[in-house]
């Protein structure tokens, strides 16, 4: 496994270039932001990465497995794992059911082992309950274990939403808009829980937001992103100092133009 690696990555609509030769490159082990004023491409190109949209030309590697123009459960079968701004948790379960759903391939055993409850089905059950519950405690979210879902707060769903994905054991994470909507204190949270996920999983994450802060205080580098092309790439100390940046997203005192 070597990252995540978009290689002149292009697509048109009509007359609109939204995407043009775009590289983009997430390493092992990484967190990497991705930043750019409304229309740079930011959701097109997370888009492509996640097989909801057809690249007109370019290649898209997880490794040395190519993901070009696969459907979006092929690609997360594969790894890579998305989650988007509008948080969507499944009705009528309650929180850690929402976590258990994304382990449902993760039984051992198989479908006669679940139907007959096989002392390994049992064993991987409980496993998987308690593996459930520490990612509930990574995202602050363990006491509300057992409530419906639908009765959290939206913030409180930005962060169900990721350990739920998290939960299928990604190599890979997209994050689309994971701050958004969320109180200082989540923010905080999301942060740490981030950083886990590098530190203590191993796991690559694009963090695509328009909180310019909060992607660079959590980013080890960033690509910066305007009319549909990559103007810039380096730390999070490099793209502030860069003019192109400055000139195309960020005010004097670094809030998004």
């Amino acid at each position: 496994m070597t990252g995540l690696a978009a290689t002149a990555v292009s697509k048109r609509y009509g007359g609109v270039h939204a995407l043009r030769d775009v590289n983009l490159s997430i390493p092992e082990r990484a967190i990497v932001g991705l930043i750019g004023p409304n229309g740079a491409g930011k959701s097109t190109l997370l888009k492509s990465l996640a097989g909801f949209v057809l690249p007109d030309a370019g290649r898209i590697m997880l490794g040395e497995t190519d993901l070009t123009g696969l459907n979006p459960s092929r690609i997360a079968r594969s790894r890579l794992v998305t989650t988007f701004q509008h948080a969507t948790p499944i009705a009528g379960l309650g929180v850690l059911d929402n976590v258990l759903v994304g382990m449902t391939e993760k039984h051992t055993g198989g479908l006669l082992a679940a139907l007959f409850g096989t002392p390994g089905y049992r064993a991987s059950e409980r496993a998987q309950r308690e593996r459930a519950r520490g990612l509930l405690r990574s995202f602050g979210l363990e006491q509300l274990a057992g409530l419906d879902a639908g009765g959290l707060s939206f913030g409180q769903l930005r962060l169900l939403e990721i350990a739920r994905a998290v939960a299928a054991e990604p190599l890979v994470l997209l994050l689309d808009e994971p701050a958004a909507g969320l109180n200082r204190l989540e923010i905080d949270r999301m942060t740490e829980a981030i950083r886990s996920l590098r530190d203590e999983h191993g796991m690559s994450v694009l963090v695509v937001d328009h909180d310019v802060p909060f992607v660079f205080g959590i980013s080890d580098r960033i690509t910066a992103m305007n009319f549909g092309r990559v103007i810039a790439e380096g730390t999070p100390d490099e793209i502030e100092a860069n003019e192109a940046v400055r000139s195309a997203y960020l005010s004097l005192d670094g809030e998004n133009s």
